[in-house]
């Protein structure tokens, strides 16, 4: 039996242990809640932080990139502090092995030093000495951000390294586009901050610049020549030393071709790889184009190859068909044209009884004259199952370049090849170009291979050459780079989303054929806001 002042004492004890534990609970979710919110504004600082760092990368490239004059960005609030360091990180950009000799390659990547050809004197050269890159940062203590290289890079309070937006860097094929952003200038600020962003110089050319000569050692002693496209020997080395290395490496294995090496912790090295190739393409759109490379000098195109596929409209199988691929440079126009012929459709076997007749028109003076090539019936359409749906699909195979026989030889006459008589084109044969004046006759020469002695092709003798002679010839006498161009008539007789092609032209694996890189400074300023 429980006295009445144990039920006194009981209730005030009650009551200050439920207090004791309220207290306890609100102190640890005050404590455990502060924690929270700390990282919540700090990840929210960097977040805002970096949208800003975005938006200025993006203002600085117009100016940078000659768009506008000047630009101002206001980077509002925040707990770090920004500033400009114009001497950070180093970039160069080196062609090793420049004499094209056998010599093996040997360059210094960690210091600036170029290498020998084992005789003591250099077959490098620099296309771009080291120079520096400079650097914006906004530093915090949950990290770092850099605007460099026209690039915009993170560096975690743990040591990682990710970009937030790429730099002016763009390598497709064969051809290396970098307008080198270069950042000078001064000042600081903390909190608050405001930037303005000039170019104090024009762009600078460092490469293609025909005023410059690459020195006589790469090529052996004899005169030196001009630093010019296309870069047809050696290899092409951009070396990067910057705190954010790897972030630089990372973008290169992303977005290139190339060979990425790490020599050291802040150093990169991107060899630059043209395979002179475009590989397997999908077919443009009436009016696109594909850009070809590596073929221009000798007979470099190993394979050109396309599949056709009819007109969604076109239900009477290819019945419209007048179709081309066309390169006009300057005074150059070239075109391949495809035009039905024949009629039928698919029988059991898969044959259709339809096919196309094959012309090859050339002229190098605008038109006023030309070189004029046809074959009738040089390719066949064919039926059949391509998505497994039990009904046939009508297509057509064209082989413009193959190697039928795999002897490696893209050039020699080979059974099955199209084979086209040198004469007339009428404007019905073609699609883009309307014929000029017919050179009753045209030699061939200046390149290797069967026209090493000059070859004469007379319209009067009804003269003959292979498709994929050519083709290797015409695509030499182009440019070094040019667009293939769809031209397919009204829009409406080949379906170019289920066609496709497959182009490879020469060139090497350590060459990079286009080199257009600009040093473009920009002066940064930044104050309090």
């Amino acid at each position: 039996m429980r006295r009445s002042g144990d039920r006194g004492q009981s209730a005030p004890l009650g009551v200050a242990l439920l207090l004791g534990l309220t207290i306890l609970g609100t102190t640890a979710v005050v404590a455990f809640g502060s924690v929270a919110l700390t990282d919540t504004q700090s990840q929210s600082e960097l977040a805002r932080s970096e949208q800003a760092m975005t938006l200025f990368d993006s203002q600085a490239a117009q100016v940078a990139l000659g768009d506008s004059s000047v630009q101002t960005v206001d980077f509002g609030s925040g707990e770090g502090t920004y500033s400009v360091d114009p001497d950070a990180g180093k970039i160069s950009i080196v062609q090793l092995n420049c004499d094209d000799s056998d010599d093996p390659i040997d360059y210094d990547n960690v210091t600036d030093s170029l290498g020998s050809n084992g005789t003591g004197v250099s077959n490098d050269t620099y296309l771009l000495k080291p120079t520096d890159l400079g650097k914006v940062t906004y530093e915090t203590n949950d990290g770092t951000l850099a605007y460099q290289g026209g690039g915009v890079w993170k560096q975690s309070k743990s040591g990682g390294i990710g970009m937030v937006s790429p730099p002016e860097f763009h390598y497709r094929g064969a051809t290396l586009t970098f307008p080198l952003i270069l950042t000078r200038g001064s000042g600081g600020a903390s909190g608050s901050a405001r930037a303005t962003v000039t170019a104090p110089n024009d762009p600078t050319k460092v490469f293609a610049d025909p005023k410059k000569q690459y020195p006589s050692r790469c090529w052996n002693g004899t005169d030196s020549e001009q630093f010019t496209n296309p870069v047809t020997n050696g290899s092409v080395v951009v070396r990067i030393e910057s705190e954010y290395a790897k972030g630089w490496g990372r973008y290169f294995e992303t977005r290139t071709e190339g060979i990425i090496t790490y020599p050291a912790d802040d150093v990169v090295l991107i060899e630059l790889i043209s395979l002179g190739q475009i590989g397997d393409f999908d077919m443009p759109g009436d009016g696109g184009s594909i850009t070809v490379s590596g073929a221009a000098g000798g007979h470099a195109t190993s394979e050109f190859t396309i599949r056709l596929r009819p007109d969604d409209t076109d239900s009477a199988n290819f019945n419209n068909l007048e179709w081309s691929m066309y390169v006009e440079e300057g005074d150059q126009q070239f075109e391949i044209s495809l035009k039905k012929s024949g009629s039928g459709g698919c029988d059991e076997s898969g044959n259709t009884g339809i096919t196309a007749d094959l012309s090859v028109y050339y002229s190098n003076d605008g038109g006023d004259t030309y070189q004029g090539w046809k074959q009738s019936d040089a390719f066949d359409a064919e039926c059949e199952d391509l998505n497994d749906d039990g009904d046939n699909e009508i297509y057509m195979d064209i082989e413009f370049v193959d190697d039928k026989d795999g002897q490696n030889d893209f050039v020699d006459i080979e059974s099955g090849d199209a084979n086209l008589t040198y004469q007339s084109l009428s404007q019905s044969d073609l699609t883009a170009f309307s014929p000029g004046d017919f050179n009753e006759s045209t030699t061939f020469s200046g390149h290797d291979d069967w026209e090493s002695g000059g070859v004469t092709y007379d319209s009067a003798d009804s003269d003959s050459e292979t498709i994929d002679r050519l083709v290797n010839h015409y695509f030499a006498e182009l440019p070094d780079e040019f667009a293939l161009t769809v031209d397919d008539k009204d829009s409406d007789t080949i379906n170019e989303a289920g066609s496709s092609g497959r182009l490879i032209t020469g060139g090497s694996a350590r060459y990079v054929t286009y080199l257009h890189v600009t040093e473009n400074e920009v002066d940064i300023q930044i104050d309090d806001d």
